[in-house]
């Protein structure tokens, strides 16, 4: 029942996503286990001793399948998390979430959470274009908006940005910046070739890949310079169509989608990281190039700016400029030494705010305030 896809439940009780079988789940998650950010943030949280502590379970609500597939699953995954907050009685509900149709599902949630069950519920919010979505919505939803974040015992972001964001839409709701985090490994060296460029996301146009290929065809480049797409989507035809277009073909190679596996290989090879996108929240592919010393170009939407410091640990464009993005690309490509001094800036950046272990130590901090009776927690280490 709370396996992460792919693990196999035993005959009795439910397993965590760390794998142990438990029958009363401290606290119970509920998610996406479509591919992206998201998802990501969930594989890289169960890794880490929150998950074991606090007997974590997890429901997904939400995947990459059909319409009615999905409708199925939303309907499967409510019914089990009623199941469950009869039953098991978490100590905390936390519910991630992005906005649009996914805060909309959630925020049922929430409300069966908060107001049926009397449960203490974290909404974890993952989008950068939160506070677009909210302007976007109709006079009569945006109460509803409000309410439900205010709802909420605390409401969680990504950033400082972010969170004054929902601030601003909801003044009465407790909010909380939790950056992401990721474990840190000595950055790789960098080799003296081609430089390498990736962009590592799903090819949607909030992403623009487009704006990416089309800068990128514009760019002076060094013989052998590749730019690598690794990542699937509602755009690959039209990527394909571009780089057929604009005669890329020798520059560009498309990858496909790729597993955490893969895309830290690809990271590990990489010289520039690019993700020229019109939203973000914090996004983890950011994090995990900045981890391994590679040189980052981004747009200065969301919680980017928080990650990067434009000329310092990565260069940031307004997004939807493809000239601006070709001449951020270009001394990149050009200059070995700006890349090198880039990517040791990040990486420092990122050894300093973007750990993991303080990552899940403010969220076992928020349980714990959430849950102040909960025995037979082991006590933390100061990280």
């Amino acid at each position: 029942m709370f396996s992460i896809p792919g693990e196999r439940r035993g005959r009795r009780g439910d397993r965590t996503a760390s794998g142990g079988r438990v029958s009363r789940p401290r606290v119970l998650w509920i998610g996406t286990s479509a591919r992206g950010g998201m998802y990501g943030y969930v594989v890289a949280m169960r890794a880490t001793p929150l998950f074991t502590r606090w007997r974590v379970g997890w429901i997904a609500t939400h995947d990459d399948g059909s319409a009615g597939r999905r409708l199925g699953l939303f309907a499967s995954g409510m019914a089990r998390f009623v199941g469950q907050c009869l039953t098991a009685r978490p100590q905390v509900v936390h519910i991630h979430s992005s906005a649009y149709g996914s805060f909309a599902r959630k925020g049922v949630l929430l409300w069966l959470s908060s107001l049926i069950f009397r449960l203490p519920t974290v909404l974890h919010l993952h989008a950068g274009e939160f506070l677009d979505f909210y302007r976007r919505c109709p006079a009569g939803v945006r109460p509803l908006v409000r309410a439900t974040l205010a709802r909420a015992d605390r409401v969680v972001t990504l950033s400082p940005h972010l969170s004054a964001d929902v601030t601003a839409i909801a003044p009465t709701a407790r909010v909380l910046a939790v950056r992401n985090g990721i474990a840190l490994t000595p950055a790789p060296p960098r080799r003296d070739r081609p430089p390498q460029v990736l962009f590592l996301g799903v090819l949607v146009e909030r992403k623009n890949p487009l704006g990416l290929l089309r800068a990128w065809a514009r760019v002076e480049r060094p013989p052998g310079a590749r730019l690598r797409l690794a990542g699937d989507g509602p755009l690959r035809p039209a990527v394909e169509a571009l780089v057929a277009e604009l005669g890329l073909a020798d520059s560009v190679e498309l990858l496909g989608w790729v597993d955490a596996e893969r895309s830290a290989r690809l990271l590990e090879e990489t010289d520039i990281l690019v993700l020229p996108s019109y939203f973000e929240g914090q996004p983890l592919a950011l994090i995990e190039g900045m981890a391994r010393g590679v040189a980052l170009v981004s747009t200065h939407v969301g919680g980017i700016p928080d990650l990067i410091e434009n000329g310092v640990s990565g260069l940031l464009v307004p997004p939807g400029d493809d000239d601006a993005l070709a001449a951020a690309l270009a001394p990149l490509l050009a200059d070995g030494e700006l890349r090198r001094r880039l990517g040791d800036a990040a990486y420092e950046h990122a050894r300093q705010e973007f750990n993991i272990e303080h990552t899940w130590h403010q969220l076992d901090a928020l349980y714990r305030e959430l849950a102040p009776h909960v025995r037979g927690l082991e006590p933390l280490e100061a990280v």
